[in-house]
């Protein structure tokens, strides 16, 4: 819970698919043709989909305390797959409360053991295997006390089409990457990404500090440099948002109504990064039968309950 606006050193926020998706929406505007889905031939393979989960009401978050919570599901499908039919290996929960001028993105450990509705006690990343984004949805939500309003699905894959059709993105590598088996290899520093090393550095979990806490942490990095972006492009040059227009366009598939994804989208470029709140659920490691898991700890529920009625976490003591 949080009732006054302050910095954070959090840096988690969805913001490429967010920024690319009122991109999208203002290009279709433009060229004066809405619509629920994309032609036949985008329809194919989005690399975001973005949904209204059923059960969730609508309301403008511009005036209310209520926070707009989405959850954002990243696939571990390869070229040919089915997006929704693999392991859930990216799961943030963002929470964005626009009257209180602040955000937080809460990030999951993929191994994290928990139970799943209708399945029994397993790694979280199960879920979508089981029953696809909606059994994810509510598995989160069970987890969490926080109900879903949209979820987002894509891939690893879906991302580093984005990156490369933005020309890529800067990043700020927070130290040195050298490893084989996602192919990180990087300096520490601000550098240019393009989409395969963007991939690279959002996979890698072999060579952080904390392994796929860090890992969760750097996707959010990612997300974030997008958002810082495409401010900075706009600063100095505003035809850039031509650009992103045409890679929301073809990248995003949505059934959302025009009033819902101008919620969705001007809540996205009004917050501030710095009043984002980014962190990763707490656990320990443990195990399940011969399965390493994820034990999310007392800290993990006590988020979970802060974050119930505005979306929002309690800065930590002064001192």
């Amino acid at each position: 819970m949080r009732h006054a606006r302050h910095r954070h050193q959090g840096r988690l926020l969805p913001a490429m698919i967010l920024a690319t998706l009122v991109a999208g929406l203002l290009g279709w505007i433009v060229v004066g043709a809405l619509r629920a889905e994309p032609p036949a031939a985008e329809a194919q393979a989005p690399a975001v989909e973005i949904h209204r989960v059923q059960r969730a009401g609508f309301l403008p978050r511009a005036t209310t305390g209520q926070p707009l919570v989405v959850l954002a599901i990243g696939s571990d499908a390869r070229p040919g797959e089915e997006v929704d039919g693999r392991l859930a290996d990216s799961l943030h929960l963002i929470t964005v409360n626009p009257k209180l001028d602040g955000a937080t993105i809460l990030g999951f450990p993929r191994d994290s053991y928990v139970e799943i509705p209708g399945v029994g006690t397993r790694k979280i990343n199960d879920s979508m295997f089981y029953g696809g984004p909606e059994l994810v949805v509510e598995t989160i939500e069970q987890l969490t006390g926080i109900t879903v309003d949209y979820y987002l699905l894509t891939s690893f894959e879906g991302i580093k089409e984005m990156v490369d059709q933005l020309g890529g993105i800067e990043v700020e590598v927070p130290y040195a990457m050298n490893d084989s088996y996602s192919g990180a290899v990087f300096d520490a520093g601000l550098q240019t990404l393009d989409g395969k090393q963007t991939l690279a550095f959002s996979r890698n979990r072999h060579d952080t500090p904390n392994g796929d806490f860090s890992r969760s942490e750097n996707q959010g990095l990612v997300l974030l440099s997008a958002l810082r972006q495409l401010a900075s492009e706009l600063e100095g040059d505003p035809t850039a948002l031509f650009r992103w227009i045409a890679v929301g366009l073809r990248n995003i598939q949505t059934d959302l109504t025009v009033e819902e994804i101008l919620d969705l989208g001007l809540t996205a470029v009004q917050l501030d990064p710095e009043t984002v709140t980014n962190l990763v659920a707490p656990g320990g490691i443990g195990t399940a039968g011969d399965a390493s898991v994820v034990i999310l700890t007392e800290e993990a529920t006590a988020i979970f309950a802060d974050m119930q009625d505005d979306g929002l976490v309690a800065p930590p003591p002064a001192g």
